[in-house]
């Protein structure tokens, strides 16, 4: 399969003995053995991105890819929106499926897909949310990426695309900094068919009281 990362942000950045985030390959099988080194790779709790965007919207049909062990696509249903969750790895979707059933009887409407996102097109038109989290594509491949995806958000739906921002203070000790993107480069890939609601460096607060920058891009279809 083609080379991707994704990594979130409710998650510590990889420490020494993981597998190799600068020069390895990021097929099914790196992530798969990512996975299985740990009980849980992630927190479980959505991105704090997501929820203050998605919160003022009203639910509808929503898209999360790089999806992980489901946390935000769990947040995402839970708040009344019918969601599709993509990921590489068959070990995080088991996961997911797995909180998924944690959680019945909600019911929440949510269905899982093991797809390879540098390769894989979504359904044109068909999501009124898109959400992009911190899926570190090659430089070459995020303009090709963006469009994919942006293909696929409804008429008056949105593009929420967030990822590690190269102005933040840990960009040049980050394990994939070559992958860092600004918000410019989401912009003029999404095409003159949005209106930019966000395109900026956007500053948090991690757990540890740390202060990061993330790229939040925010895109409305017109």
């Amino acid at each position: 399969m083609a080379d991707h990362t994704h990594a979130h942000a409710h998650a510590a950045d990889p420490t020494p003995g993981e597998p190799d985030f600068e020069n390895g390959a990021f097929d099914e099988a790196f992530w798969d053995d990512l996975y299985n080194q740990r009980t849980a790779i992630w927190s479980g709790n959505p991105n704090a991105v997501l929820v203050q965007e998605a919160s003022v919207l009203t639910p509808g049909r929503a898209l999360d890819i790089g999806c992980g062990e489901g946390a935000d696509s769990l947040w995402l249903a839970g708040a009344g929106w019918t969601v599709t969750g993509v990921d590489i790895s068959d070990v995080a979707l088991g996961r997911a499926r797995a909180a998924q059933q944690a959680l019945e009887p909600q019911q929440l409407a949510v269905h899982w897909e093991q797809e390879d996102l540098l390769e894989w097109t979504p359904p044109a038109g068909a999501f009124d949310l898109v959400s992009v989290h911190f899926l570190q594509v090659p430089p070459d491949e995020l303009e090709l990426t963006t469009r994919r995806f942006a293909a696929a958000v409804a008429p008056k739906g949105r593009l929420l695309v967030v990822g590690h921002s190269p102005s933040d203070s840990h960009a040049s000790q980050h394990p994939a900094k070559h992958r860092l993107f600004a918000p410019e480069p989401v912009v003029v890939a999404a095409g003159d068919g949005f209106e930019v609601i966000h395109a900026e460096h956007r500053t948090r607060t991690t757990p540890d009281g740390d202060e990061r920058t993330d790229t939040v891009v925010v895109l409305q279809r017109r």
